[in-house]
């Protein structure tokens, strides 16, 4: 009987090691496409490849011993604006905005889960207010987390019953306008003398979104730091000055168990990486969790000097906005190549989710965005559409998050052969997905994984492919790097 337990048992091991190592042998793969033409928009590959028994080299390689970034989210701004529009057609068809939800949040459609909302006035809405405009209350016993619009938290909140993993971000456009020398929320810079009682205005504001039982996973000291603009809410905030606020704010938050909160720095564009955030971080190492980038000026390869210095603070994409009028698959190329693959990024986030009008600034006044910057999705009371940012996004989104949304997963490396090829891979548990732009003609490629190979056809456009594969991080064979693709 003794004899007979211990085969039992050695049975049972080699079976549970056999379902443990899960073979990519035989693993069929599955994906979406989205089409140069437009004629094909997430839709489902029909010819799933698999994986089989192959030698030689392959054009496209994965490796999935070499782990880069872990990935944060994919989204957009929620302004008011953007907001509002939701909000008008969930008044008017709530089974066209409960459908819009579901498209964008959920692993059903675009698996979007990263949302960026302004605290107080934003160019993107209608008037110029603060959540303090109490003139002098630097005790803020008059914050109000309930001036900004209730439709923006009804909003908010009905992302959240879609999608629990989402997050949200938050950060301000402008201090209010008695904390400015131009006692105006357009343009101008903090007052030196606010310096100490800012942070307390942004620690205000992030207990208030929590106590509209709001997801909020992270705080920016200032939205473009560099920007006056005199026709809407913008502030200039020096980098020691920013080091300053986010150590008191860091404080802050600590002291009211808040420490899950990250605070991300900078928020401008790629042109003064150097001159601007290093310094910044410099001051304030402990203090900073990440640095956000905008695209309206420089290159991203200018991010690279930041990785270099501090190669464990993530990088994240947080604005960027499409130009009304563009070309369609030209907008989706210039996306994929500078920001959604982009060395060491941890998010990547357009500007407003949603605009009714192309994206014109509702602010009295304003010049910004002059003729409209494209929303992700037009939203009118009767009909919603998805515009180049939405697909392109979705397709990475969609890759590096599981299945039912609670997962992200991280980049591993990929290499391609192809210079009209992009390759991007991720690793989520044990699925492993593959996102290919092809800026070429049709082309069928072999795929290597973990000693087997594939081959598929790539039409002109994007495609993301999936599959499970066994998870070499839980033997512990993976080479961790936290950042460098």
């Amino acid at each position: 009987m003794m004899f007979s337990n211990e085969f039992s048992l050695f049975f049972a091991l080699v079976a549970c090691i056999i379902s443990w190592i899960q073979p990519v042998h035989g693993q069929t793969i599955s994906g979406i496409v989205t089409s140069s033409d437009q004629s094909q928009l997430l839709e489902a590959i029909t010819d799933a490849p698999s994986f089989a028994s192959g030698s030689g080299s392959a054009d496209i390689a994965i490796d999935e011993t070499t782990v880069y970034q872990q990935m944060v989210g994919f989204g957009g701004s929620m302004t008011d604006s953007a907001a509002l529009a939701m909000n008008n057609l969930k008044n008017a068809d709530p089974a066209a905005y409960n459908k819009l939800l579901k498209d964008s949040f959920t692993t059903e459609g675009a698996a979007l889960n990263y949302l960026r909302v302004p605290i107080g006035a934003s160019d993107f809405s209608s008037s110029s207010y603060s959540l303090d405009d109490t003139s002098g209350d630097t005790s803020f016993t008059s914050f109000n987390i309930s001036s900004a619009p209730a439709y923006l938290f009804s909003t908010l909140a009905d992302i959240y019953a879609v999608n629990p993993n989402v997050k949200i971000h938050i950060l301000p456009w402008s201090p209010p306008a008695w904390m400015k020398d131009g006692n105006t929320m357009n343009g101008g810079s903090l007052k030196s003398d606010m310096v100490s009682s800012y942070p307390t205005y942004l620690l205000k504001a992030v207990q208030g979104f929590k106590a509209k039982n709001l997801p909020i996973a992270a705080v920016s000291i200032q939205n473009e730091p560099q920007n006056s603009n005199p026709t809407y809410p913008s502030c200039t905030i020096d980098a020691s000055t920013q080091a300053t606020l986010a150590k008191s704010l860091r404080s802050l938050l600590n002291s009211n168990s808040l420490t899950d909160i990250k605070i991300i720095g900078y928020e401008h564009n790629w042109d003064d990486t150097s001159s601007y955030t290093i310094p910044m971080v410099d001051d304030a190492p402990n203090a900073f969790e990440g640095v956000a980038f905008h695209c309206y000026g420089g290159q991203v390869s200018e991010t690279a000097a930041f990785s270099a210095q501090f190669p464990n603070i993530p990088m994240y994409q947080t604005e960027c906005a499409g130009t009304t009028g563009s070309d369609w698959w030209t907008d989706v190329q210039w996306y994929v190549n500078n920001l959604w693959s982009a060395n060491n990024t941890a998010t990547g986030m357009m500007w407003i989710f949603a605009s009714a009008d192309n994206g014109k600034s509702p602010y009295p006044g304003s010049n910004s965005c002059g003729d409209g910057c494209r929303g992700m999705s037009t939203v009118t009371t009767s009909t919603v559409t998805f515009n180049q940012e939405y697909y392109s996004m979705a397709h990475f989104a969609r890759a590096f998050t599981s299945d039912d949304g609670s997962t992200l997963g991280k980049r591993i490396q990929a290499s391609v052969s192809d210079s009209t090829f992009n390759v991007v891979a991720y690793a989520t548990g044990d699925k492993y997905s593959l996102v290919v732009l092809n800026s070429g003609g049709s082309s069928q490629k072999s795929i290597s994984f973990q000693g087997k190979q594939a081959t598929f056809t790539f039409p002109t456009g994007l495609t993301t492919l999936s599959w499970t594969g066994s998870n070499t991080s839980t033997k512990r064979m993976i080479k961790k790097r936290r950042i460098g693709a």
